[in-house]
């Protein structure tokens, strides 16, 4: 039987697993906040916090309410922003990954021609960016453990100190703990039989 690795790109992607919210938080309170902002908000965190993973728990949300959603992803080597503004009212979202890549006056354009068009607008930014926060990631020691537990889809206690032993190489970037535990895990041998489904242990979100 064909082996895989847990730490595949097919299941740490966003998307793959559920985003976890903080104590305290939920995806009910964070839609909530955002109504009260007048429909413009930013979740803020580091690289690697989980903030794309949260974008797209978020656009089952948006479904689900009947909103249609526009998004734009923005990296320092793609700064290009192709909105089709015709396509965006009041049942309809704009979210921009990586607002931070923009400048200071597109930014604040961005914002009145939401406005003007009252579309919803939701981004992500590694610091706050003048648009009201609804959410901030933080990515512990805690949430790794219990990601690193369910890729591997077995009690990890055994792997405990080397899983603890990586994340402490560079601690708060999740994206970056699940590539190295992909060579580790190289190393180690440690696989899972080959199938077409992600991991089965599901998650609160």
């Amino acid at each position: 039987m064909m082996q895989r690795n847990p730490f595949s790109t097919r299941f740490t992607r966003p998307g793959s697993l559920p985003f976890l919210f903080p104590k305290g938080s939920s995806i009910d309170r964070l839609v909530a906040r955002l109504e009260a902002t007048a429909y413009q908000g930013a979740i803020v965190g580091p690289h690697g916090s989980g903030k794309s993973t949260l974008l797209e728990t978020l656009h089952l949300r948006w479904s689900k309410m009947g909103i249609t959603e526009q998004r734009v992803r923005l990296t320092a080597s793609q700064k290009c922003l192709a909105i089709d503004w015709s396509q965006l009212g009041p049942d309809s979202i704009l979210v921009i990954d990586g607002f931070e890549q923009l400048s200071f006056w597109r930014q604040r354009w961005i914002r009145w021609r939401c406005r003007r068009q009252r579309s919803r607008l939701m981004v992500t930014c590694h610091a706050p960016c003048g648009i009201p926060v609804v959410l901030r990631t933080q990515a512990d020691w805690e949430l790794a453990r219990t990601l690193a537990g369910v890729l591997l889809e077995r009690d990890a206690t055994a792997y405990e100190n080397e899983l603890r032993k990586i994340w402490d190489e560079q601690p708060g970037d999740i994206r970056a703990y699940f590539f190295r535990l992909y060579h580790w895990c190289e190393s180690q041998r440690i696989y899972q039989p080959m199938g077409d489904s992600y991991p089965p242990q599901s998650l609160p979100v």
